[in-house]
C-alpha cells in the first residue's frame, strides 16, 4: 500500500512539474511539451548540486511551479463548500498557505530524482476555445516499467491555465486529501484542518 502511494505522490508532483507555465492563449499541449522540455533540463544542469543541496530544488518549484497551480480551487474543494463559506478571509487564506506548504513538503523529494522520464500526451477530446475547465490525459514512460495513465483538470483563471486536481491510475489526488481531512473538518471546520496538516510537520 505505501509503494502504491509513493507512485502516487511522485507521478502527481511530476503533473505539477509539467503543468507550470499554463497560458490560456497557447494549447495546453504544446504548452505542456514545452514546459516538460525546458524544466527537466534545468534538473540535469543542477542534478550533481541537487544530490547534496536537495533545498536548491525549491527556486525551481517557487519561480515555476508555484505560481500555476489553483491552490484557492485545491483548498476549497478539499474542505468543501459549508466549511469554506463558514471561515472567514483570515482563515481561508491562513489554511490555503498551510495546504500549499503540506503539499510542497510532500513532494519536493519526488521532484529531484526525475531525469529521463518521457511523457506522451493524448489529443484533447473537447474543444478548449470556450471551456473554463479541461481535461489533459497522458502517459509517463519510464526507463523500465510499466507506463503511469496520469489526467489533470486544469481551470482558467485570468486567461491562464492553472492545475486543481490530478488523477494518477484513477485516483484523485484531491479526493484523497478530502478523505484525509474529512475528519478535522467535521470536527471543527479549517482551524481543525490547519491544526491537523501542523501536526505533520
Amino acid at each position: 500500500m505505501l509503494k502504491k502511494y509513493a507512485i502516487i505522490y511522485v507521478v502527481t508532483f511530476w503533473c505539477f512539474l509539467i503543468s507550470s507555465s499554463s497560458i490560456a492563449s497557447e494549447h495546453p499541449i504544446e504548452m505542456l511539451e514545452n514546459i516538460t522540455k525546458n524544466v527537466m533540463i534545468k534538473l540535469k544542469d543542477n542534478s550533481q548540486t541537487l544530490k547534496h543541496e536537495p533545498e536548491n530544488v525549491y527556486p525551481i518549484i517557487d519561480t515555476i511551479i508555484l505560481p500555476h497551480i489553483d491552490f484557492h480551487a485545491m483548498a476549497r474543494w478539499t474542505v468543501g463548500r459549508n466549511a469554506w463559506h463558514a471561515a472567514d478571509d483570515t482563515t481561508r487564506e491562513a489554511f490555503v498557505c498551510e495546504f500549499r506548504n503540506f503539499i510542497v513538503k510532500n513532494y519536493t523529494h519526488f521532484l529531484i530524482k526525475f531525469r529521463n522520464e518521457k511523457v506522451a500526451f493524448f489529443p484533447l477530446r473537447q474543444k478548449i476555445k470556450d471551456q473554463q475547465e479541461i481535461r489533459v490525459s497522458s502517459e509517463i514512460k519510464k526507463e523500465s516499467g510499466t507506463p503511469i495513465r496520469m489526467d489533470y483538470r486544469l481551470i482558467r483563471r485570468d486567461n491562464a491555465w492553472r492545475v486543481f486536481d490530478i488523477i494518477v491510475e484513477d485516483v484523485s489526488l484531491l479526493k484523497g486529501y478530502k478523505n484525509q481531512f474529512a475528519n478535522a473538518v467535521k470536527k471543527g471546520g479549517i482551524p481543525a484542518v490547519i491544526e491537523a496538516i501542523r501536526h505533520q510537520r
